[in-house]
């Protein structure tokens, strides 16, 4: 049986920090997106990885972020201090130039 001050003193070692998560809804022939704020505890936190993000409308660099329960997301945005651990330029906007012969695919 947990106590109640067990369970206040557990949620008060947790740290929680604000990510911005990519949400897909692929279904009916649509690929529609969206971002959501979500706070993951970082106690819970197995690794982040840069990636970039195809999107309809755009590539962008991200985050994969996997958690000790198997879970994985991919975050546009992470908290400035796990940013400045793994580096900076992974935050920068993605430059295609479209005047080379090495152009994504379509």
């Amino acid at each position: 049986m947990t106590h109640h001050g067990d369970f206040v003193s557990k949620i008060l070692t947790m740290e929680f920090l604000k990510f911005t998560i990519l949400d897909a809804r692929y279904g009916n022939g649509s690929r529609d997106t969206s971002e959501t704020e979500m706070l993951i505890n970082t106690a819970h936190i197995v690794s982040i990885k840069p990636i970039r993000i195809s999107t309809p409308e755009r590539l962008i660099n991200g985050f994969w972020i996997r958690t000790t329960n198997g879970k994985k997301y991919k975050a546009t945005e992470i908290p400035a201090s796990l940013l400045g651990i793994i580096g900076e330029k992974y935050s920068a906007p993605v430059n295609i130039n479209f005047d080379t012969d090495d152009q994504p695919f379509q």
